[in-house]
């Protein structure tokens, strides 16, 4: 169901050395890195002005640490989803990226199937959010979230600590815009 209700934000933790070094993190949970911190810094300041009234995120620690900078930031708690971790890349975790990997199911991974309905599910807790409401996760989320409003395939970028603005239009349909500095 493509009714989440009211407009709400989307942020992509900050950047990670892993993420630095072109290496699949998958599920493992790795750490921001000094760059992240200030990415996640600086989404907080920027989200600080649109009265975010909730805010949800990932378990895995580089996306809830972005979660704590915005949330201290603008004076809310934080809940966790287990449903907003990012996809499990088995085999490929830890090693380098190539190119569209959310097109393949490697070894031990979850399928597409099963991820976009795990992510389909943690993201039913904005029908029923105090709005907006933020989610804080990862790319693999932002790409089902989009295929799954109808914005677009799934396969463009997800910024890094950019904070995304997620708007129901007419007839069901949603539009997607980067929160102006």
């Amino acid at each position: 169901m493509k009714d989440y209700g009211q407009p709400f934000y989307f942020l992509r933790h900050g950047v990670t050395d892993h993420n630095q070094a072109r290496l699949v993190m998958g599920q493992r949970d790795i750490p921001l890195n000094q760059r992240g911190r200030e990415q996640a810094r600086r989404a907080a300041r920027l989200l600080a002005a649109h009265d975010i009234a909730a805010i949800f995120t990932s378990p895995l620690g580089r996306a809830s640490e972005t979660a704590r900078i915005v949330a201290a930031r603008v004076g809310l708690d934080v809940t966790v989803v287990d449903g907003l971790k990012e996809r499990s890349w088995g085999v490929l975790e830890g090693h380098g990226h190539w190119e569209k990997p959310w097109l393949s199911t490697p070894e031990g991974s979850e399928t597409l199937e099963i991820f976009s309905a795990r992510v389909l599910e943690g993201l039913q807790i904005l029908r029923t959010a105090r709005t907006p409401a933020l989610v804080v996760a990862h790319s693999g989320i932002c790409r089902i979230l989009r295929r799954h409003l109808g914005i677009d395939d799934g396969e463009g970028p997800v910024p890094h600590g950019v904070p995304l603005r997620f708007e129901p239009l007419a007839r069901g349909e949603w539009r997607e815009d980067v929160v102006p500095a």
